[in-house]
Formats: structure tokens, sequence, C-alpha cells
């Protein structure tokens, strides 16, 4: 595999709590990973000058930081997803002290990273994932954030964590489709 320029990574995190009923977090819709798991997790290559997208959960801010360090990188700024419902109206989420209406991305680079476009905005907005039924699909991320990507920089491009293919792209998780011939 030659080296990638680009990183996406949404990590299984595993939370030090549990919620109730049958279905709420992370722990319940796939295998989670501790903070020293993710710290020391098998990177794909990746180039000396390259960029990391890092989603982290509210709830572990520090651990999230740390885990963009272990793997090398430096972080330099962050990118805020409004959560929007399929009607365009602000998400009203959980959370563990307010209810959660965005995520947050942290940006890292190795060596020199310059990115193509310096017109992208740190913030944007966009309807939480469905599947065909209109089911919320747990974690995913919408395809504007992709397009943010491929607008901030050239790939080639890795996911760790993937749960939906893109063209384009080299990813990997235990969530992801197979792939038809």
């Amino acid at each position: 595999m030659t080296p990638a320029s680009v990183m996406l990574a949404d990590c299984p995190w595993k939370f030090g709590d549990s919620l109730p009923g049958n279905s709420r977090g992370a722990a319940k819709q796939y295998d989670v990973l501790d903070v020293e798991s993710l710290k020391a997790f098998p990177l794909p290559p990746m180039a000396d000058t390259s960029i990391l997208f890092f989603w982290r959960v509210s709830a572990m801010v520090e651990e999230a930081y740390q885990v963009v360090r272990a793997w090398g990188y430096v972080p330099k700024s962050e990118i805020v997803w409004e959560k929007l419902t399929k009607t365009g109206k602000p998400w009203f989420g959980m959370g563990r002290y307010v209810r959660a209406s965005h995520e947050t991305c942290i940006v890292g680079t190795r060596g020199s990273f310059k990115v193509k476009d310096r017109g992208v905005r740190s913030r944007f907005s966009a309807p939480v994932p469905t599947d065909s039924d209109g089911k919320i699909i747990h974690s995913a991320k919408p395809d504007e954030f992709y397009a943010l990507i491929e607008r901030l920089a050239d790939g080639p491009y890795v996911e760790l964590f993937a749960r939906r293919r893109r063209e384009g792209w080299e990813q990997f998780g235990n969530e992801l489709p197979e792939v038809t011939p």
C-alpha cells in the first residue's frame, strides 16, 4: 500500500460507564477500544507529511488529544459538524453533561502539511445520516464531511473504523459491507 497523505479516524471509544437500555451507547452497537488500545492501534503506512482528521467524543476530550499525539500528529485545528435532523432542524442528541447538537473533529498534521484550499470553514451543517428505511446510522458521518476533506487535501486517502464505503478511499473497519466483484 502506498503511504497515505490523508487519514480519517472515527474511533470506537470505550466509555467508563454504561447507558441504560438495549441500544444506547457505542458498546451496544459495535466492538469498542479503550484509550491505551487506541494509542497503540496499528496504523496504515502514512506519508511523513500528512494530515489526520480525528473525530473525538465530548466526554473524552483529553483522551482524544492523547491518541492524536500517540499516533505522531500535532493537533492544529478543529472542525465542528452542526448536526441537523432530516427536516433541517438542530439535532437534539444525548450527552453526559449537555445535549449534544454537534460533533468535533481534531485536525492534526505530520511534517509541514499544507492544505490545498484555505477557504474551508471550521464548521459545517449536515443532516445525521440515515439508512434506506430512515433509521439513523449510529456514528456515521455525512458525505459533506468527506467532500470537505477532499477540498482540503489530495489523497491517497485512508479511513480507519469506516462504516460505509467511499470511492477513492482505502478503508478499514469491521462494519464495512463486503465488496462485490
